[in-house]
């Protein structure tokens, strides 16, 4: 989601982000079951993503 839905929408989500617009600092916060986890800073926030969400899917559905 967005800085301004993203939030309230990870509330409701597994594994939520929120990601910058353009022209903004690449900061993305990262919420795993509800609660904020990680803030992602960087040019590498896809990578470490796609890691967070493979972790979460071995640990919780494997």
């Amino acid at each position: 989601g967005c800085v301004v839905n993203g939030p309230g929408e990870s509330k409701h989500a597994n594994i939520g982000i929120s990601l910058p617009g353009n022209g903004e600092r690449p900061i993305a916060p990262v919420y795993i079951d509800g609660e904020k986890d990680v803030t992602l800073k960087g040019d590498n926030i896809a990578a470490e993503f796609q890691a967070i969400v493979e972790d979460y899917v071995a640990t919780h559905y494997a």
